[in-house]
């Protein structure tokens, strides 16, 4: 095995960007390596969500907390029950370090 990598995966919980993340779950995630979903705000979000991510930046959140129910919805963020199956998959089966989520706004 070589040296983990951090593989960047755009998520907005289309049927698009699930794809792409089943695509690189598949063909490029090796064992050890770490997920970080990008998550874009978008310019409509409310001021309170900006303000948050204004003031504390952009929050790396480890999967085993996003899928609580509480952290997903302080920040603002999908708690999806198809990307939440895909990240345990990989998780268990390719020994996947970290998973984590980060936010961004536009």
């Amino acid at each position: 095995m070589g040296k983990a990598r951090s593989v960047g995966i755009g998520m907005d919980y289309s049927a698009t960007s699930k794809s792409a993340l089943r695509w690189a779950v598949d063909n490029l995630i090796q064992e050890g390596d770490r997920i970080i979903l990008i998550h874009v705000e978008p310019p409509k979000a409310t001021n309170t969500r900006k303000q948050l991510f204004e003031d504390t930046g952009s929050p790396l959140i480890p999967l085993e907390e996003f899928v609580e129910t509480n952290v997903s919805k302080q920040y603002g963020l999908t708690s999806d029950p198809e990307v939440l199956d895909i990240l345990d998959t990989v998780s268990r089966t390719k020994g996947v370090c970290m998973l984590l989520i980060s936010s961004f706004l536009l």
